[in-house]
């Protein structure tokens, strides 16, 4: 019995400060926040050239990717969509495209691109738009004007609005040992007591 108990004890201390180090080993971008909430019914349309720009601020170094949810109404859209990244300047730094084929109605969508290494801290646009698209084959964002202080703002339109789109910045990491010190940093102090942190 006792052999028994030791056995579990130690799988479980294997599962907890084994695997995330293991796993972090294979994690090719990191994201920098939660996706913001938002409201499902709160939609913009984007086909032809009725396009979505949002002006953000990247968290941290090495920006490599863009997500958000998008919803393919009847899955019609199977054109391009397309993620064009600005500078503060509105020089084109990266383009990213994904077809319409292969988003799913509500998808969280991933645009990836050649990471930017000096990106900490740093102003962005970037605008999402399906050129190819008609009416019938439209695709759709969704927004909040209540969005974090580094989504800034969006324009649609051509009208500027607070607030945007529910984005998630992705970083490519700039050292597997950094990683895995924040994974095991977030895992203490998530296992240690809340009295102790208010001590």
């Amino acid at each position: 019995m006792k052999k028994l108990i030791w056995f579990t004890t130690a799988a479980i201390l294997l599962l907890i400060f084994i695997v995330p180090a293991i796993l972090a080993l294979g994690l090719k971008l990191i994201p920098g926040e939660d996706q913001p909430s938002y409201n499902s019914d709160q939609r913009l349309s984007i086909y032809l050239t009725r396009d979505i720009t949002q002006k953000f601020v990247s968290q941290e170094a090495n920006l490599s990717a863009i997500g958000t949810s998008i919803r393919n109404p009847n899955l019609k859209n199977k054109k391009d969509i397309i993620l064009t990244l600005f500078d503060s300047k509105m020089n084109v730094l990266r383009a990213a495209v994904i077809n319409g084929q292969n988003v799913q109605d509500g998808d969280f969508v991933k645009f990836i691109f050649d990471p930017i290494p000096d990106s900490i801290n740093e102003t962005y646009f970037f605008t999402l738009a399906s050129p190819e698209a008609g009416p019938e084959e439209t695709i759709e964002v969704f927004y909040t004007p209540s969005a974090p202080s580094w989504i800034e703002q969006y324009t649609y339109d051509n009208t500027i609005y607070p607030g945007g789109l529910p984005i998630v910045l992705y970083f490519k990491p700039t050292s597997k040992i950094v990683v895995i010190k924040d994974i095991y940093s977030n895992l203490f102090s998530r296992l240690l007591p809340l009295n102790f942190h208010k001590s």
